[in-house]
């Protein structure tokens, strides 16, 4: 007979990888490549804070200069927002569904243990997310601490101790705010309702931690906004936690220690937020999951617009209204494009506002430059995202149509990208550039960044070998830090370059539409050529460097 320890075991296990599982994955694949790799540069960011700002301590540690202040205001920006982005992207996880309900409940298995293993793995869940995040910094500090003879005082080790666990505190917060949202909404709608609702929920969370995050060159001067908008720093948690930070009699900053104990209460709300609601919801889950009826999922119709005459065949338009469907239904990619459009938005709003003593303030330059950061941020995100299957069982509709997929998947991935990203980002910054230049100029400007967007389409899409949403994927395949690079690189030399142009392009009207009919004239023959003999992939394949695993 198996113990109740074992069996607890088990479900912690369970539970533990539900979090890391992924059926996306190729058949020979390691989830754990690109797991370590993003905890890697998770940890990065609090490498460089903690050197800079013991560095800086260590100068004068009962008058720390005005940079300390910015340092722990990010760091705790960075720790809440990661650890809450970290929850909200295991949202689906975080509570047993419908699958664990009806499959454990056929075992010898209480309610009370199901709950005690759940607890569990979120405990575990929360601990790695600290510790990654805290993890570098800790390391610093202790570095620190044994080789440098200046931190052996009681202030310096103060202000190291409270630096750690204000962090930890702000990882803590995040991660206990997004679960007891969850408990709250589970207790308060039916179970129908808190599925349909939850996608848009993760979706706008998930964008307003990638946007709380980017923004910090705004939000880090804290003194004008204590001048000029006092109310935004009691209503946004990472004051709190860099406010926990400011040590007595040692002249610290009033307004912060006081941000500082508010947040100590804030922090402990929302333990008891989410020890009630899941307390109470966790049963009232299990009973109502058990009782509800799954909704069937929509068919993908026959559908027809009229993009149809951009379509050479029933080959492409396959394509395209599979991509397009999926563009639509699958609550992951658009999760996976949220936040990639929300880190192109907090980058354009940095370019284009700055705050000082007098309040914020526009740039031209920044504004101008806006669209096309916009435009490269979708196209590279459907570049990613189509990469990504909805489901592996998916390939198959295509492989048995015993088709040439060559220049179909090639040219319907491109033309999908322009009418299901490009255009609709580019109209709902039309109304901007009329209200900033006039409908003409407006109109102008729209047709220079669809030409712009659509030769980037091109460039970005010239080796995809692929079905969009299809194929399996190989993680470790891609160095992100390698990529993470050429993203940054990319995005600045394109948008600013492409705004230079534009102004140049305003002296003369003639000249812009000319460029855009060259441009409309080069994707038409470039749309039409034969593309190279190469097959189109449906699974991830090995990558070119692999690990020998003798250890």
């Amino acid at each position: 007979m198996i113990s109740r320890s074992h069996q607890f075991r088990e479900l912690f296990r369970l539970f533990r990888q539900r979090f890391v599982e992924s059926d996306a994955l190729a058949p020979d694949a390691d989830f754990n490549t690109n797991l370590w790799q993003l905890l890697g540069l998770v940890a990065v960011p609090g490498l460089y804070a903690a050197g800079m700002m013991m560095s800086m301590l260590l100068r004068d540690v009962n008058s720390p200069p005005l940079e300390v202040r910015f340092v722990r205001i990010f760091f705790a920006a960075y720790s809440f927002t990661v650890s809450g982005f970290a929850t909200l992207f295991e949202w689906d996880m975080l509570f047993p569904d419908r699958r664990d309900f009806l499959v454990l409940t056929l075992f010898p298995v209480r309610l009370w243990e199901l709950f005690a293993a759940k607890m569990a793995a979120l405990g575990v869940l929360l601990g790695v997310l600290a510790m990654t995040i805290n993890g570098g910094a800790l390391g610093i500090l202790l570095l620190i601490l044994v080789m440098n003879p200046r931190a052996h005082s009681f202030v310096f080790l103060e202000a190291t101790v409270l630096f750690i666990v204000s962090s930890v505190a702000a990882s803590a917060f995040g991660f206990l705010l997004v679960a007891g949202l969850q408990g709250l909404l589970i207790n308060i709608t039916s179970v129908r309702f808190f599925r349909r609702i939850s996608p848009s929920v993760q979706m706008a969370g998930m964008s307003a931690m990638v946007i709380a995050l980017v923004l910090f060159p705004i939000y880090a001067n804290v003194w004008f906004v204590a001048v000029r908008y006092p109310a935004w720093m009691w209503r946004f948690p990472p004051y709190w936690f860099a406010g926990m930070q400011e040590i007595p009699g040692h002249r610290p900053d009033a307004l912060l220690q006081s941000l500082g104990a508010f947040g100590w209460k804030a922090f402990g709300l929302s333990l008891l937020f989410f020890a009630a609601m899941w307390g109470v919801g966790f049963a009232r889950h299990y009973r109502r999951t058990l009782e509800a009826e799954d909704s069937a999922a929509g068919s993908l119709r026959d559908r027809r617009s009229w993009f149809d005459w951009m379509l050479r065949g029933p080959e492409e338009r396959a394509i395209f209204y599979f991509g397009s469907g999926i563009l639509a239904r699958s609550t992951k990619h658009r999760l996976f494009l949220a936040c990639y459009l929300s880190v192109g938005l907090a980058l354009g709003l940095v370019l284009a506002l700055r705050l000082d003593a007098t309040g914020l303030h526009t740039s031209a330059e920044g504004l101008r430059a806006l669209p096309f950061l916009l435009t490269f941020f979708v196209v590279s995100g459907l570049r990613a995202g189509f990469q990504f299957p909805s489901e592996l069982a998916a390939n198959w509709a295509f492989q048995i149509a015993g088709i040439n997929w060559n220049g179909a998947a090639r040219n319907a991935s491109r033309k999908l990208v322009i009418v299901r990203g490009l255009l609709p980002v580019l109209t709902l910054l039309f109304p901007l550039e009329v209200a900033g230049w006039g409908f003409a100029t407006g109109l102008l400007h729209m047709g220079v960044q669809a030409a712009a967007g659509a030769l980037l389409t091109e460039l970005l899409f010239w080796s995809f070998d692929k079905v969009p949403f299809t194929c399996s994927y190989f993680p470790g395949r891609v160095n992100m830090a390698l990529l993470a690079g050429l993203y940054l690189y990319g995005f600045s030399a394109y948008s600013f370059k492409m705004a230079d142009l534009e102004t140049l392009l305003d002296r003369t009207p003639l000249a812009a539409l000319l460029a855009i009919g060259v441009v409309a004239g080069l994707l038409a023959l470039l749309w039409r050529r034969e593309p190279a003999d190469y097959g189109v992939r449906f699974d991830g394949s090995e990558p070119d460097v692999q690990t020998l695993n003798l250890s």
